[in-house]
């Protein structure tokens, strides 16, 4: 710190001495007083039209062999205190080599340009903007070589539920503002409607989303990153539901499924949706595997259809009785130009199916049938039509009537595991027991569909099938 003269237009403080709010403005009313000084800082005097002062304070150093001015503040708006802390930076960056005016102005860059990022998150990534992104990239179908990845309906009906729970709620949010909290409430408020298994598919969907997010680099962590399924709709309950009576006292076990057969002409179904209920009752198979099937793997002569996808990842042969093979052979007449079993309403240029139908739309032909009292804009007017005794039911719950049938008719539990190509729940028996006993499967599937015949045509067919070696 060095003395500076006084002058008629200037004015410093003696060395080791600063300056004081209060005399610092009480010694620049004085007009002729244009500069003040203390401890290495110098201030230009400033005078507004109304004649009220100010301090501009400057440090002047030398870098690069330049002599420089670094503007500390300007007093009143700044404070005396924050100029000094201000000036102390300054020097600590000339001492380690660099120009404090050069890093104050990459700071001020760097700044705008988080601001500039700030609004574009608020006007471009908010969450509904990144997930109809993340449909585009990711849930969207596409097929290159043999390789297939996205949805099979394109994530429209994951949409569909981000449009009704998701979007009303965070939509507008920008996707890096979005909180645990949030996505909870959301959560909840489906858990509140009673719709367990939604809240808990929905989580999941959410869960997929936030982490494409992480992956993309929109976001650092997922906000659903620690939450499980017990947080929400818990774990959900096995369906139990099946088209047949098991209590030991009834006489009629098969009313169910006769009633079914009864009401199905008035439901307005496609033929190809009757067909598919029997054949999914007959062969034990997944919705999603009849909807996904190729003709290519229907053997309607060895009366064989073959699985190369299933959803434990094992191929599956299902040997086809005499019942399932009619209804197979019905289905062929009606679709038997596409490649797909149940083709759906999409097509190519030249008129031919694009795609398979989707399984949900087996799902909600069938729902729309049972619970609704009024139709929806654009789905069936026969509501109520197929609604059964037993409360509602779905395509998976064919496949559990017709296991349930096979083990009313003797078979074996461990037959019946296999034609429904379950994975042993014990790890040593799906190591060392890999044996697919398929004559025996035939005989379970044979037994089901002759049973079938007898229950909906009072025929017992007069078919039988020899068993035989699976080929590979």
């Amino acid at each position: 710190m060095s003395d500076t003269t006084l002058t008629t237009t200037s004015t410093a403080k003696p060395k080791g001495d600063r300056w004081q709010h209060k005399e610092l403005e009480a010694a620049i009313k004085n007009p002729a007083i244009t500069r003040v000084s203390e401890a290495g800082l110098y201030g230009v005097v400033r005078r507004g039209k109304d004649g009220s002062p100010s301090v501009m304070f400057r440090w002047r150093f030398r870098h690069g062999g330049k002599l420089l001015d670094f503007t500390a503040g300007s007093w009143p708006k700044d404070s005396l205190a924050n100029i000094r802390q201000t000036h102390e930076w300054a020097q600590d960056e000339l001492k380690a080599g660099r120009n404090p005016n050069a890093t104050r102005q990459l700071s001020k860059v760097q700044e705008a340009q988080a601001q500039a990022e700030q609004v574009r998150i608020h006007e471009i990534e908010t969450v509904e903007a990144l997930a109809l992104k993340w449909q585009s990239v990711e849930l969207t179908k596409r097929v290159s070589g043999e390789q297939e990845t996205g949805r099979f309906d394109n994530g429209v009906e994951l949409m569909r539920s981000f449009t009704k729970d998701v979007f009303p709620a965070i939509g507008s949010k920008p996707v890096q503002a979005v909180s645990k909290t949030d996505c909870l409430h959301v959560l909840n408020s489906v858990k509140e409607r009673g719709a367990l298994r939604m809240a808990n598919r929905l989580l999941n969907d959410m869960t997929q989303f936030f982490n494409w997010c992480r992956v993309m680099g929109y976001i650092t962590t997922s906000p659903l990153e620690d939450v499980r399924r017990k947080h929400v709709g818990g774990k959900a309950t096995p369906r139990d539901r099946v088209l047949w009576d098991v209590s030991p006292t009834t006489t009629k076990p098969e009313a169910e499924l006769q009633e079914l057969r009864d009401r199905l002409p008035s439901a307005r179904l496609q033929r190809e949706s009757v067909l598919t209920i029997w054949i999914l009752l007959s062969t034990l198979a997944r919705v999603g595997e009849i909807a996904k099937a190729q003709w290519k793997d229907v053997d309607l002569i060895k009366g064989m259809w073959f699985l190369p996808e299933t959803k434990n990842g094992k191929a599956h042969h299902i040997h086809l009785s005499a019942f399932a093979l009619r209804h197979f052979r019905e289905l062929h007449t009606l679709t038997g130009n596409s490649q797909w079993v149940l083709p759906g309403r999409n097509t190519r240029k030249d008129g031919t199916p694009a795609d398979h139908v989707c399984p949900k739309s087996l799902a909600k032909q069938f729902g729309d049938r049972q619970e609704r009292d009024t139709p929806m804009s654009g789905r069936t007017k026969a509501t109520g039509t197929l609604a059964l005794p037993g409360g509602k039911w779905t395509p998976h719950d064919l496949r559990r009537t017709g296991a349930t049938i096979m083990a009313h008719l003797g078979v074996s539990v461990d037959i019946i595991e296999k034609a429904l190509n379950h994975t042993p729940a014990n790890s040593l028996i799906a190591v060392y027991q890999t044996a697919s006993r398929y004559q025996e499967q035939q005989i379970a599937w044979d037994k089901l569909g002759a049973h079938l015949d007898w229950v909906l045509t009072g025929e017992q067919s007069n078919v039988v099938t020899l068993p035989q070696k699976l080929i590979a």
